[in-house]
């Protein structure tokens, strides 16, 4: 209790402080590292996210755009991408970018000394192995692959590899051990109290990607409005609300519960913005019970989704049957199409494959701000109707991963944050379960979809495999598909703009009154 009161104390005393125009934001956990992709997780790649760019990054929709690069060329037999830099890019110590500093960030980050998070995609035997990098002249940089991939460009982009940022030298001591990162981005690193905030100044020298005026994923329009931004580390959640009512914070992720608190307040604004993240089940394919399709299909078949998706979703969520997004360009008409809600057709389906009423087990967490045991819970109640012996086990989160992570499960209601690329949605699911028990599923169509995906860049052959994937889903129901992740804001009416994107913070584009 005593930490609890010590926060919410530092909170109010310190939004008097210093930068009156400063966005101040919650999260919940500290900064594990200010090294890009080394030593990270989610909390710490938003913050991150605001002072460092890449050669490219993902739009709204998950197509991969320039953004220090002015072009990208693209050889005929795909080994080859030529990035062409833009010329009014600064590091934040005001040197400006040149070809030779990507080619030493690459040199850097393909050593495992660097402990990049990235590299094995990066290196021999993984998704796009890079054999070379090099300056063709001052402002043109080429980086060769030992084999064609389609994912290239977007595994450059994950916020897991620091988005492949391209920090100045000077981020580095001479004895090579980090030092901050110096990046080009909008807002540039300032200050660190570990275990309470993190404070980024307005670079006021920053210059957006060609834009339209409007944020657009990691690209578009990026000015910083503000004089910078102030993360405060804040676990707990009432502390949180207390600091939304009372103005000392401007914006942070709540719970779905306080919806109607938020909606009422004559002081704060809800903000909901759906992203690609995934809320699902899981579902045990070598499980004795649940390795017949017809059972999983009689599972999916007795679900009314609509009714589960606006009970657990607190009415912000879609239903959403695909691993593919609502937001992608390659939603179509066929990754629409789901199994339907039919009881009658549920119990036929766990007849003809002979289910005498085994049990089943839903493992679930209570986590706040994710459906898990909500969700759980509709899908006892909806699946008991059709004949299925649905139970519920309540674990707390680390211990749930672990058992999805060594395949000890019958089906565990899960999220999974985003990914913007379907084929690299699709490989957190599908693979060799001999080799990686957290995988989900192991048909063989599937995997051979999935590594098309990886090679294939052509959007249109692209979308034909994400269609094929979908089609083959439905009949083997592996899992099932719920709805697109949600992220669930609150902040004061004085603020301006949309301050989430894909499950973080993005402060560029937004202001305070």
């Amino acid at each position: 209790m005593k930490k609890i009161l010590l926060a919410g104390t530092m909170l109010l005393g310190m939004a008097g402080l210093g930068h009156a125009r400063d966005i101040v934001v919650a999260q919940s956990s500290d900064l594990r590292s200010s090294n890009p992709g080394v030593n990270r997780d989610g909390n710490t790649d938003g913050v991150i996210l605001h002072i460092v760019e890449g050669l490219v990054g993902y739009n709204n929709s998950g197509e991969v755009k320039p953004l220090l690069a002015e072009s990208v060329d693209v050889s005929g037999d795909g080994l080859s991408y030529t990035f062409r830099l833009r010329g009014d890019v600064k590091f934040h110590n005001g040197k400006p970018l040149t070809a030779d500093d990507v080619v030493w960030n690459w040199s850097r980050y393909l050593k495992p000394e660097t402990k990049w998070t990235c590299l094995s995609d990066f290196a021999p035997g993984g998704a796009a192995p890079v054999t070379g990098v090099k300056a063709l002249d001052a402002s043109t940089v080429q980086i060769t692959l030992e084999k064609p991939s389609a994912v290239f460009l977007g595994l450059m982009s994950r916020p897991e590899c620091g988005y492949t940022a391209i920090i100045s030298s000077d981020s580095v001591a001479a004895d090579g051990s980090f030092v901050k990162p110096v990046g080009t981005g909008p807002f540039m690193w300032d200050e660190w109290k570990k275990g309470e905030y993190i404070r980024l100044a307005k670079f006021t020298d920053y210059v957006s990607p060609e834009n339209d005026g409007k944020p657009d994923g990691m690209v578009g329009s990026k000015r910083p409005m503000a004089d910078g931004i102030k993360f405060m580390v804040i676990p707990d959640a009432s502390t949180v609300k207390a600091g939304l009512e009372s103005g000392a914070l401007d914006t942070a992720e709540i719970s779905p519960d306080l919806i109607p608190e938020i909606k009422a307040s004559d002081k704060l604004q809800l903000i909901v913005a759906r992203n690609n993240g995934k809320n699902l089940f899981y579902i045990q394919t070598r499980d004795k019970v649940l390795s017949k399709p017809g059972v999983r299909r009689a599972m999916a078949m007795s679900l009314d989704l609509g009714e589960l998706v606006a009970a657990a979703s607190n009415g912000t969520g879609e239903a959403n049957g695909s691993m593919v997004s609502q937001d992608s360009v390659y939603f179509d008409d066929i990754q629409k199409q789901r199994l339907p809600y039919d009881i009658e057709a549920a119990k036929k389906e766990l007849a003809d494959a002979g289910y005498e009423g085994e049990p089943i087990t839903i493992i679930a967490n209570k986590r706040g701000n994710v459906p898990s045991f909500p969700a759980a819970v509709m899908a006892q109640a909806m699946m008991q109707q059709a004949g299925l012996n649905v139970q519920i086990e309540v674990l707390d989160y680390a211990t749930q991963v672990d058992r999805r992570r060594s395949g000890n499960y019958q089906v565990i209601s899960q999220s999974v944050a985003p990914r913007l690329d379907p084929a690299l949605m699709y490989s957190f699911y599908v693979g060799n379960k001999d080799k990686n028990a957290s995988l989900m599923w192991d048909d063989p169509k599937a995997v051979e979809l999935m590594k098309a995906a990886y090679v294939e860049a052509d959007p249109a052959k692209r979308q034909k495999i994400f269609d094929a994937f979908h089609e083959l889903m439905l009949k083997e129901a592996p899992g099932i598909f719920l709805y697109d992740m949600v992220d669930v804001w609150g902040a004061t009416k004085t603020l301006k703009g949309q301050p989430v994107w894909q499950s973080n913070a993005r402060l560029w584009e937004v202001s305070v009154d």
